[in-house]
């Protein structure tokens, strides 16, 4: 296993654990603990180097003691070191100094020189490199309370020829999503705030090229709660699209969610120029390991070139080959076998902010990391991209933002020749040379995460996305009304959510979605009477929203023909009142119902719906010729039946006998 496997398989440890171990170290006896408060990140030839402690509980009396070692020589010695194992030969050791107990921190100071003779109180270091030093705090009566090593990185002099390694720093500001009660996607204030300290940190290193990866929903989140530090300023620095929350890209590929895909960089990208005032860089991405190659397709389609890795998703085919994977470009491709120009991400150094519980230790780990990849990778054309995990502590962050502002040494006092070079992602990928020849750079192969099943949500997004197209078409001009919507619908693709929140945040972006439909209604009740076969019903739509909306009308009865059609759509005015006129044919006289449902315009969301009741009097042509009929048959017989009345009368009073006297 690589040495860099290892060290992603540590951290993969030490995430599922630190909360366990958490615990258990309530329940036990709290210790002495040194903890780094400061150090001098580069020393020149002649500087002094400085360490800053924080001094816990340590009693009054105890010593504090500073030993210098003989300096590393290679990266896997550097991690043995850190470990405080293998510290090698001691070369100088400061007089042990007593705590004040008036103070909680302790600064210890060891002056340098490149040559004989030593300066008082220190030593000689006639070579650069990176030396171990054990900081030491002991009882009276000689018993060792606690240590820290921390490493001292001692800069060539000014004449030495050496090449900077070029580092290209991204910052990632970022945080898991949680839910309110009412399924709305949410961040704490606590995490707003660290946010925001993130943000006046980088402020704080203008001078210093950075690329920041910040997610567009917590921006807008901090923005919105009034805090006005991600707003521009004269920084060096790159910034990146990013998604509006953190996704699983391959399991919303894998889902048949690409334009999942899509609208979460459009989202982002349209809050992220808004906030910053200029448009993020789509053209470099830095991939975490759930972008598959079907994704990377994708992201190619909207301008993606070039993209940073991590170290340990890149396949090597020697193991001398791992640290030349790190300093020079090489080739990826996407599932479609399209190209892109990649770096690897140094996790070794990217870890350390993480795998200590000591966050300027853990800064300073982090850049003799790098010092370190640069004595190991000689040349002109070396480069190295380094992303600061989001859960880094802020305190972390400042330290090692600050150590780049000084890596010349003059901070300590004297000059040296720079190690480390800062600069953007882009010009990372300028500047570093390509691995493999001229005439054909290396293509890596690459891992990724395998998908994973989305389940029902993967059916209620799909959903989701369908009537955000309805509402969309329904309303054109009604963009600040529909994107919160899409906004929610977005969130619920947050990768750390569970099943049962994202359900919930669709629940809440669905009421949304009724809340702006239910501005546009019908009457409750309508009865209509129509007097002849022929007429028009009048329809009366309210529309609430201050934005005009396009409607289709689907209308339908068992016994109205409609010479116009059954549907039709019309425009709504703005806050208005709009009346329609249904054409409509009877095919009998009665009571029977209408019934009328509005969509949106293309039908794709219901948005009112209403039964008129219709009662017709007019008569039908055969009705009236049937009428017309009976009423004939009826006046001929009429007419016979008085005839042969008439003229029964007259035979009877012909044949009565005429009756004589006395008869």
């Amino acid at each position: 296993m690589s040495r860099i496997l290892r060290v992603g398989v540590v951290a993969a440890f030490l995430f599922v654990l630190c909360p366990i171990l958490a615990n258990a170290q309530t329940t036990q006896t709290a210790t002495h603990q040194l903890k780094l408060a400061h150090q001098t990140a580069f020393v020149g030839p002649n500087g002094v180097f400085t360490a800053e402690v924080s001094t816990g509980d340590l009693p009054a009396n105890t010593k504090i003691e500073l030993v210098l070692y003989s300096a590393v020589t290679s990266r896997s010695r550097l991690d043995r070191t850190i470990a405080g194992e293998q510290l090698g030969s001691a070369l100088f050791s400061t007089p042990a100094t007593i705590l004040d107990a008036s103070r909680s921190t302790k600064t210890l100071s060891l002056p340098l020189n490149e040559k004989w003779p030593a300066p008082e109180g220190g030593t000689v270091l006639s070579e650069s490199g990176v030396y171990p030093v054990l900081i030491e705090a002991t009882a009276a009566n000689g018993t060792r309370l606690d240590s820290i090593v921390t490493h001292l990185l001692r800069l060539p002099t000014p004449t030495t020829p050496t090449t900077p390694l070029a580092v290209a720093t991204t910052v990632v500001i970022d945080a898991p999503l949680g839910v309110s009660r009412e399924g709305a996607p949410q961040l704490s204030d606590a995490q707003l705030s660290r946010a925001g300290e993130q943000f006046r940190i980088i402020a704080a290193a203008a001078s210093t090229p950075l690329t920041l990866a910040a997610t567009p929903f917590l921006v807008q989140a901090l923005t919105e709660a009034g805090d006005t530090s991600p707003r521009p300023d004269r920084q060096a620095r790159q910034t990146l699209s990013r998604p509006y929350v953190t996704i699983d890209a391959g399991s919303l590929i894998s889902a048949g969610q690409s334009s999942v895909l899509n609208a979460e960089y459009a989202t982002g990208d349209s809050i992220l120029a808004n906030v910053f005032e200029a448009a993020p860089d789509r053209r470099t991405l830095v991939l975490d390991p759930s972008v598959t190659p079907s994704a990377l397709n994708l992201l190619a389609q909207s301008g993606t070139r070039s993209v940073v890795l991590q170290s340990s998703q890149i396949r090597s085919s020697l193991v001398s080959d791992e640290s030349s994977v790190l300093t020079k470009r090489f080739l990826v491709e996407s599932e479609n076998g399209t190209s892109f120009s990649a770096m690897a991400n140094d996790d070794a150094a990217s870890s350390r902010f993480l795998l200590t519980t000591d966050p300027i230790l853990g800064a300073h780990q982090a850049l003799a990391e790098l010092m370190m990849l640069h004595q190991e990778q000689l040349g002109a054309d070396r480069g190295i991209a380094l992303t600061i995990p989001a859960a880094t502590d802020t305190a972390a962050l400042k330290e090692f933002l600050a150590g780049l502002t000084a890596t010349t040494g003059n901070q300590s006092g004297s000059a040296g020749n720079m190690v480390l070079q800062p600069l953007t992602l882009d010009d990372l990928f300028t500047r570093t040379g390509v691995a493999g020849t001229t005439q054909k750079p290396l293509v890596r192969s690459w891992t990724s995460n395998d998908p994973t099943d989305l389940g029902t949500y993967g059916a209620r997004l799909e959903q989701a996305r369908w009537n955000l197209l309805g509402l969309r078409a329904m309303l054109p001009k009604g963009g600040e009304i529909v994107d919160p919507v899409e906004a929610t619908v977005l969130a619920s693709a947050e990768a750390t959510l569970t099943t049962n929140d994202r359900t919930s945040v669709l629940d809440a972006a669905n009421n949304q979605l009724l809340a702006i439909t239910s501005a546009i209604s019908l009457p409750k009740s309508q009865k209509v009477t129509l007097t002849s076969r022929s007429g028009k019903i009048p329809l009366v739509i309210t529309n609430d929203l201050p934005v005009e909306a396009l409607v289709r009308i689907n209308v339908s009865s068992p016994k109205l023909e409609f010479p116009s059609g059954t549907t039709y759509e019309i425009v709504l005015a703005p806050s208005s009142t709009t009346r329609t006129d249904i054409e409509v044919t009877t095919r009998a006289s009665g009571a029977f119902p209408l019934d009328v449902a509005i969509t949106s315009s293309g039908g794709g969301v219901l948005v009112a719906s209403s039964r008129i009741d219709v009662r017709s009097t007019a008569i039908s042509g055969v009705g009236l010729f049937l009428s017309l009929g009976a009423g004939l048959f009826l006046l001929v017989w009429w007419g016979r039946h008085i005839r042969h009345r008439r003229r029964a009368r007259s035979l009877v009073a012909a044949n009565e006998p005429s009756q004589t006297p006395g008869g």
